[in-house]
């Protein structure tokens, strides 16, 4: 009875050993099928397969990495990174994961951890031309464009057969920097390589319209506009009577004349510079009194440092009214722009402004000329390929002025929306708020003064034909004050055409 026990238990014992070995054997022929498939290109069969193995399988690193490698060539990369990351925590860990993986998150724009991985990569010399070349195309992506240029050139010479498309993305890592010449080099090179090949085709025409491009390109752009404006209270009539004061042909209608020239020359490197001369005209029907004439001269040298940029504008205006000189205004404001994130730029600057009135003030207490110190702090979001722009700004200033019943300070709120309606139309919104504390108690009025400032303006722009432009405005001003003198609405209606060449 007792052998008969025996020869019972050693069969279930052996048909269980031999059912767990067909299970394993079949396990691991659908995981040979599915790298088989896999290196045929046959990525749909593979993946069905793979997942399959992977089932019954759930401990192998070597299929989830044959399963990531599945899902990255049918383009879900989120589900290729969730197995690249199980295939280097299984063991024994696969640590070819470390470039797919980095890879997939190249793809998927998680360029720090993508970085990290890459440096795993390089430390354990995992096909060094392909980690040298990933390396290039994140620090590209980045805007880190030197250290591209380097990892490119690493991947050529760990491997041969990356030097056409790593001379590509030198080109295009020279294109970012505007160092036209040794971009122009690059795409020759790619054409040495293979001239057959179609990276060397495209590389070509790309040529062709970079030198396109240079030939045409103007340093010198003039913008010329004539407009039409009616204002209903040139003279910042108050909104409520003053007693003994009486104020009467508040609203006129001119015309308003505008030139520009810009000078952007096309530098290469990180420099930054531009310059650009304003004049503006308004010539009003009746209002003579209010005539003005101003000229402004700016230079803006700058240095781009990838995602940080920094520039120093300088700025001269010079203003006439009613054909005398009026004031003069000297700025200067450093300012730093960076890319917070891919789309969206923070700005943050600090100025500096003299400012002179060239006549003679009513009193001592009236002296307006002054010296304003500002900071400010500003987000900027392009949208619609860079059609589109959003823009919000906080700026405060201290204005001391000569004059005690003008030393304020002051906190400034502006908004900017820019909309692409169609190819030809453009809706530009902005609105301010500007609130003045001043300082001193007036010396009229016996209080101390504080302004509300409103303005909201809106912009339709339609292109006519290429370079010129109908333009049609609306701007409305508001201003709340504790002194009522100094209380007003105004609205303002433009209608003009600029012209640019």
């Amino acid at each position: 009875m007792n052998i008969k026990r025996s020869i019972i238990l050693v069969s279930l014992l052996l048909l269980v050993l031999l059912q767990w070995t067909v299970a394993a054997y079949a396990s691991d022929n659908l995981m040979d099928e599915g790298i088989k498939e896999y290196q045929a290109e046959n990525f749909e069969e593979a993946l069905n397969l793979l997942l399959k193995a992977r089932e019954q399988q759930p401990n192998s690193s070597l299929a989830a990495f044959y399963l990531g490698l599945s899902y990255k060539q049918v383009g879900e990369y989120r589900l290729a990174e969730k197995q690249f990351r199980d295939s280097l925590t299984l063991i024994p860990p696969v640590k070819n994961a470390y470039i797919e993986l980095a890879e997939v998150l190249y793809i998927l724009d998680e360029l720090k951890e993508a970085q990290d991985l890459i440096a795993e990569s390089e430390k354990e010399n995992i096909k060094p031309g392909h980690t040298a070349f990933l390396k290039g195309l994140v620090l590209l992506k980045r805007g880190n464009f030197r250290d591209a240029v380097d990892a490119f050139r690493k991947a050529k010479e760990f491997d041969q057969s990356l030097s056409q498309p790593a001379d590509f993305q030198i080109a295009t890592a020279y294109l970012k920097e505007r160092r036209f010449d040794e971009a122009k080099k690059s795409l020759r090179a790619v054409l040495e390589v293979n001239p057959t090949s179609e990276l060397a085709s495209f590389a070509k025409e790309y040529e062709k319209a970079l030198t396109r491009t240079l030939e045409m390109y103007q340093p010198w752009r003039f913008t010329v506009g004539l407009a039409y404006q009616y204002d209903d209270n040139v003279v910042l009539k108050p909104s409520t009577a003053i007693p003994g004061i009486k104020i009467t042909g508040e609203s006129d209608s001119s015309i308003v004349g505008t030139f520009r020239i810009d000078y952007i020359p096309l530098l290469s490197g990180p420099w930054i510079f531009n310059a650009q001369y304003n004049l503006y005209t308004n010539t009003y029907r009746n209002t003579n009194s209010h005539n003005l004439i101003v000229q402004s001269l700016s230079l803006i040298p700058g240095y781009n440092f990838s995602k940080v940029a920094i520039s120093l504008p300088l700025s001269f205006n010079y203003v006439w009214v009613h054909e005398k000189e009026y004031l003069t205004i000297v700025s200067t404001k450093p300012t730093l722009s960076m890319i917070l994130v891919p789309g969206h730029i923070g700005q943050f600057s600090v100025g500096y402004d003299r400012r002179e009135f060239l006549q003679s003030p009513p009193s001592r207490d009236e002296d307006r000329d002054a010296d304003v110190y500002s900071i400010s702090a500003g987000y900027v979001h392009p949208f619609s390929n860079g059609r589109g722009m959003f823009n919000l700004k906080y700026e405060f200033s201290e204005e001391n002025t000569k004059g005690k019943n003008w030393d304020n300070n002051g906190h400034r709120i502006d908004t900017g929306l820019l909309i692409p309606m169609s190819n030809k139309v453009k809706l530009i919104m902005s609105g301010e708020l500007f609130i003045q504390d001043y300082k001193n108690t007036h010396t009229i009025f016996a209080k101390k003064r504080r302004d509300n400032t409103y303005t909201g303006s809106g912009t339709l722009m339609y292109e006519i034909f290429r370079s010129l432009n109908l333009m049609l405005q609306y701007t409305h001003e508001k201003a709340d004050s504790n002194i009522a003198i100094y209380d007003y609405n105004r609205n303002i209606y433009t209608a003009g055409i600029e012209y640019r060449f």
